[in-house]
């Protein structure tokens, strides 16, 4: 084989190598990002909630404010709670929010950083009712929203919980009628209730369980295909919060 040969035939396998370089790092940076990425999340005032045709609310512009970090184009579908965490389970969704860690929830998706506080709090008709007490844990009526992290939490710790609940307006009622003695709930959330039935604060008293941070949950299937996305949607959360 001549020297000229030899030459091209270097080339060629140079050119080939380059153009099989190329295709892969094209097909890794094609999996870096879903060409559009769908959220789950309910109406949860005064997180999220629609007003005038708008999704609005603290929650719906801190999501913004990281997709517009990540310049990733997204889609936001409300539901029932229970309907967004389980269209993310069989796959319909990437991803849900605002939710706080649980055992779960882990079994099936993964927990970003927090994108909100959150304080978790007992609120009852009377400040001599000890919510910390074994009789309270045994005998008395409680409740959270339905499909809630707390509703399974309560659930979890062996309380008496009654009732169904998926609106906060509706634990007040319920605590109001005396159906339930005691309601756990999220503070921002519970002012905002308390706000919009016109009840007077001091009819309700308020005692803090614990801090419990909101963050997003992505599918596994989701991170396992996109293994990058959740590192770089906690640092977009990072810099929303400098903001």
């Amino acid at each position: 084989m001549s020297s000229n040969q030899l030459l091209t035939n270097s080339y060629f396998r140079l050119m080939l190598a380059a153009l099989l370089s190329a295709a892969t790092s094209f097909n890794v940076y094609s999996e870096i990002r879903p060409e559009r990425l769908l959220l789950a999340t309910q109406e949860w005032r005064p997180y999220q909630y629609i007003a005038d045709g708008k999704m609005q609310g603290p929650g719906i512009e801190k999501l913004k404010c990281i997709m517009k970090v990540l310049k990733q184009p997204y889609q936001i579908t409300m539901s029932d709670w229970d309907k967004a965490q389980i269209s993310v389970e069989i796959g319909e969704q990437h991803a849900f929010f605002l939710a706080s860690q649980n055992a779960v929830r882990d079994k099936y998706a993964d927990y970003s950083s927090p994108v909100m506080k959150q304080v978790w709090s007992w609120y009852t008709l009377s400040d001599s009712i000890d919510t910390q007490s074994d009789i309270f844990k045994e005998k008395v009526a409680v409740t959270a929203i339905f499909g809630s992290n707390k509703w399974l939490w309560l659930h979890k710790a062996g309380y008496r919980v009654e009732k169904k609940p998926r609106r906060s307006t509706t634990l007040i009622e319920l605590l109001l009628t005396g159906e339930v003695r005691a309601v756990l709930a999220n503070d921002f959330v519970m002012e905002d209730a308390i706000k919009t039935l016109g009840v007077r604060h001091r009819a309700i008293t308020r005692q803090i369980l614990k801090e419990k941070p909101l963050g997003a949950y992505f599918s596994k299937k989701f991170t396992k295909q996109y293994p990058l996305f959740l590192s770089e949607f906690n640092q977009a959360i990072t810099q929303c919060e400098e903001r």
